[in-house]
């Protein structure tokens, strides 16, 4: 792969709840804390190198499932990075996971405490595969075998807070949210609004902020900037200055692009 970060359609046995799957390879070389920004999808990571370190603490674990991101989140590569992801969909991970995906949000949760000897195997076999077809078909063999359901109530109501379509969130749907998704309507459906700002930014003519704001469905560029407090406890600006890196690569994922960002 010529590119540091690399994406790749899922197979069709897996397109009900995987997004994507997804690779990036770093030297290491750029120690530049990496500000993430939450996209609604849980994932699936696999360090084939140097785990990252987390907002400043230890690393990661070498196999682990990351839920919902509803605050900052920092990571900085401790080495050369090679990693491999699954993204989910939004409501894709309840039957990988095996529990609620509220017990999730906001954590990075070592798969090997969560599904035993079968993630430390699949852990192995993907280090040990000599190419990113075999690793992929790995990992997608994994998230295919413990698939489970998707709720059609909650699938339905993703697509239309992706689409930007207000939603009146029963106790109910309240409740199938914290289940299959692990955020409440009304924060899945801010995630996707401050997503569309990546959208907009990473055009090749990208519009000032304000322009970008109106864009992405917020009020005005105060409103915007809240959120990027928010989400990454930093200004646009400050964004604006990171050119490279793991944040940079999935900002500009083209996979949330294909729905209207969510």
């Amino acid at each position: 792969m010529s590119a540091p970060y690399h994406e790749w359609a899922p197979r069709t046995a897996s397109t009900a709840h995987v997004r994507c799957l997804w690779s990036f390879q770093s030297d290491g070389a750029d120690a530049e804390p990496q500000r993430i920004a939450p996209d609604g999808c849980p994932e699936l990571i696999l360090h084939l190198g140097a785990p990252y370190a987390e907002n400043e603490g230890p690393q990661q674990p070498a196999i682990l499932f990351a839920g919902q991101i509803t605050q900052p989140l920092t990571l900085s590569a401790r080495g050369p990075v090679s990693v491999l992801g699954v993204r989910f969909e939004p409501d894709g991970a309840r039957g990988f996971l095996g529990r609620s995906l509220a017990d999730a949000t906001d954590q990075r949760v070592d798969l090997r405490v969560l599904h035993g000897d079968a993630a430390h195997d699949l852990l192995n076999a993907v280090l040990t595969a000599t190419d990113w077809d075999g690793r992929r078909a790995l990992a997608e063999s994994y998230v295919a075998s413990r698939g489970g359901a998707v709720h059609p109530e909650v699938r339905a109501t993703v697509k239309g807070l992706s689409s930007g379509e207000d939603v009146e969130a029963s106790r109910q749907l309240q409740r199938l949210f914290a289940e299959h998704v692990g955020v409440p309507p009304r924060m899945l459906a801010s995630i996707f609004r401050f997503r569309r700002v990546f959208d907009a930014i990473e055009r090749p003519e990208a519009p000032g902020w304000v322009e970008t704001a109106l864009a992405a469905g917020y009020f005005d560029q105060p409103q915007m900037a809240r959120d990027f407090r928010r989400f990454l406890g930093c200004t646009a600006t400050d964004w604006a200055r990171q050119k490279a890196g793991l944040a940079r690569a999935l900002a500009s994922s083209q996979s949330y692009k294909n729905d209207g960002g969510g």
